[in-house]
Formats: C-alpha cells, sequence, structure tokens
C-alpha cells in the first residue's frame, strides 16, 4: 500500500502517463475510423433518397489488392446500399455482393474518387457476403471502412 503523504506525487506523476497514452493513441484510432467516415460520406445522397443509414459498420487495414469478405444477413422486400472507402485518395475501393451460392447480385454500383458502392434488392432472405477490395500502386498497406443502409 503506497502512505498517504506519497499519493500527491502519485496523483501528479500518473497524469502525465495517461495523457501522453491518450494522446498517441488518438491518432491511431481516428485514422481506423477515417474509411467509415468517408464511407459515411458516400451514402449521404443516398439518405435523401430515403436509404436509412444502419449502425453496424466494419473497418481495418489491409493489403493492397487483398480481397476482404463479410458476411451478412439481408432480407427479402428491403433495398439495400453498401458503401466502402479509403482515406488514400490515390486509391480504388470496389465493392460487390453475392449470394450463399457465390453469384454477383447487385443492381448498379459505382466507384469514384476512392469510394464505392453496390445496391441490392435480395431475391429471398439469407446470407449474402460483401466483398471489399482497396487497391493502391502507392500504398501497400490501406485503411479501409463499410457501412450499409436499407429502404
Amino acid at each position: 500500500m503506497i502512505p498517504l503523504k506519497h499519493m500527491k506525487h502519485w496523483k501528479w506523476s500518473f497524469a502525465p502517463i495517461m495523457a501522453i497514452c491518450l494522446f498517441t493513441s488518438v491518432p491511431l484510432l481516428g485514422s481506423l475510423q477515417e474509411g467509415v467516415s468517408l464511407a459515411l460520406e458516400a451514402a449521404f445522397p443516398y439518405v435523401k433518397d430515403g436509404f436509412k443509414i444502419r449502425e453496424d459498420n466494419w473497418h481495418g487495414e489491409t493489403t493492397s489488392n487483398k480481397p476482404l469478405l463479410v458476411k451478412h444477413q439481408l432480407f427479402r422486400g428491403n433495398e439495400y446500399w453498401f458503401w466502402a472507402a479509403t482515406s488514400f485518395p490515390d486509391s480504388d475501393v470496389t465493392v460487390s455482393i453475392f449470394d450463399g451460392k457465390g453469384n454477383s447480385v447487385s443492381l448498379e454500383s459505382f466507384s469514384k474518387d476512392g469510394k464505392s458502392g453496390v445496391r441490392v434488392l435480395p431475391n429471398k432472405t439469407g446470407t449474402y457476403f460483401i466483398r471489399v477490395i482497396v487497391t493502391s500502386t502507392e500504398h501497400k498497406e490501406l485503411d479501409w471502412g463499410l457501412v450499409y443502409g436499407y429502404r
């Protein structure tokens, strides 16, 4: 147990350590979330068309040109958009969607300025696979984010 006479000193020495930990971890956390923020930016025009953005999102770091798969339950009767993005402006992002048998089920898609989107209207309720590929000739490791909305 620390004697009370030393507690004052301990509090003051602990505060700078906590501040250093906090400030060194914030940029890392911010960079991992930047892909999600940019994907939400891509979704903005579709919100005006009645799409509701879900809180679910996926993000992380990946190697250039490595396909990422996200497994997700979709429901017949809903229309969905999935949007993906990266914070690296010289990079390309593609997002596509497949049913459980590996068939592409996208109705419409776009890819521009490090952002991409795909629209789907599932024939049946089931598990679908969203594939995200981030490509860059300049960078080997890239961040990415994926969000979705429905109506």
